[in-house]
């Protein structure tokens, strides 16, 4: 079995990982952070799209992931926190 989780330097929050669901439609968010800056992505039908960034603070992200979630939350989208991926290798 494989397990995935995400880790970051002692300075920065976690990442973020977002999944909203409406009815059979699933959207992401997530930032990708580093120790200068971050990338706030979105993932609809599969296709991810940076939405945002900031080149100085690894957290600036957070708050471009937030109000994308609030605007889904606010259109009858259902949005959780994932705090950890867990991937399952099937062998036989």
């Amino acid at each position: 079995m494989l397990f995935f989780c995400l880790s970051t330097a002692a300075s920065l929050a976690p990442a973020l990982t977002i999944i909203c669901k409406n009815e059979k439609s699933v959207r992401t968010l997530r930032t990708d952070k580093t120790s200068t800056g971050c990338r706030a992505i979105y993932t609809k039908q599969g296709v991810d799209q940076v939405v945002g960034s900031s080149v100085r603070d690894p957290n600036g992200c957070d708050g471009i992931i937030d109000g994308i979630r609030k605007t889904l939350e606010g259109s009858v989208w259902k949005c959780r926190d994932v705090k950890e991926a867990v991937i399952s290798n099937l062998s036989e």
